[in-house]
């Protein structure tokens, strides 16, 4: 399994980072999808701020960004 970072970011700076180890790049993909959705429906003072999931890999390369502000309008 590969470790990769997650961080919820502005164009300003980093609010929160984690690592979770996934089996590849798409279930990252898809674990920052659901933080996204999760933090737009409990985290409110994130909405129309710009904020996003950012996943990093391995090699400390942003591989996906995912949007709060699309979240809460999908979920």
């Amino acid at each position: 399994m590969s470790a990769f970072h997650f961080a919820i970011v502005n164009d300003e700076r980093v609010i929160d980072a984690t690592g979770q180890p996934v089996a590849d790049r798409d279930e990252a993909i898809a674990v920052a999808k659901r933080l996204a959705i999760d933090l737009a429906e409990t985290r409110q003072e994130y909405l129309g701020r710009g904020y996003y999931i950012s996943v990093i890999g391995s090699d400390a390369r942003e591989i996906h960004r995912e949007s709060i502000d699309s979240a809460a309008k999908s979920g």
